[in-house]
């Protein structure tokens, strides 16, 4: 009889060793697995960034290119203006809502200044256009990169129990970054661009989420 009650004492004893393991494990995977979403969007944000300012560089020289051509002063103001505000609110570290909104309204009033750059003839305004129009492009590829990352922390956030994880871990919802373009666009955006930023992590379901491919 005391042979049976050691037996049981230690049987016990192993279980509540085995779980409290295992939940020490899971907590630290887990934990581990919202930082690094964590850091990939600190990696997308940062390539989307690098995009955005690329736009903001060429931005003179097709306002240049533009004068040379004889295009007139009442389509460049717009795109000048666009273009201050959307530095304006990037310097003052505006939410990406705000954001998001300057940088469309600078994307709509490129479309309008450039049109179908090769149906022009002058060429220094030609190549800066063609140019605009590949960033518009590599814009809406950082984007969509930071947008999926962007979604896969909120569901962590928001389900239980990786909600509990991530607070542990110091991860917070993110608001998504929406950007406009037109259908050409949204096709090449979809078909050409490739943007990696990170290697894929596995999601609660055992599933693999990898960086987009735009």
């Amino acid at each position: 009889m005391d042979h049976l009650g050691t037996f049981l004492r230690v049987t016990v004893v192993a279980v509540v060793i085995a779980v409290i393991v295992l939940l020490v494990l899971s907590t630290r995977t887990a934990m581990r697995r919202a930082q690094k979403l964590r850091a990939r969007h600190r990696d997308s944000l940062r390539l989307l960034a690098n995009e955005l300012d690329d736009r903001y560089d060429l931005v003179p020289a097709l306002i240049a290119a533009s004068a040379g051509a004889g295009v007139e002063r009442s389509r460049i103001s717009p795109v000048v203006g666009a273009r201050t505000l959307a530095i304006a609110m990037r310097d003052q570290r505006l939410g990406l809502g705000e954001r998001a909104a300057a940088e469309n309204t600078l994307s709509a009033t490129l479309h309008e200044l450039i049109g179908d750059p090769d149906d022009g003839t002058h060429w220094p305004f030609i190549r800066v256009a063609r140019e605009l129009r590949k960033r518009e492009v590599r814009i809406a590829g950082a984007a969509r990169v930071h947008n999926d990352l962007a979604r896969e922390i909120n569901r962590t956030v928001s389900r239980f129990p990786s909600s509990i994880f991530a607070k542990l871990a110091g991860v917070e919802a993110v608001p998504l970054f929406e950007v406009t373009l037109l259908p050409e666009e949204t096709v090449q955006a979809e078909d050409t661009v490739r943007v990696e930023v990170a290697q894929p992590v596995a999601t609660e379901g055992g599933e693999t989420s990898s960086t987009v491919a735009a």
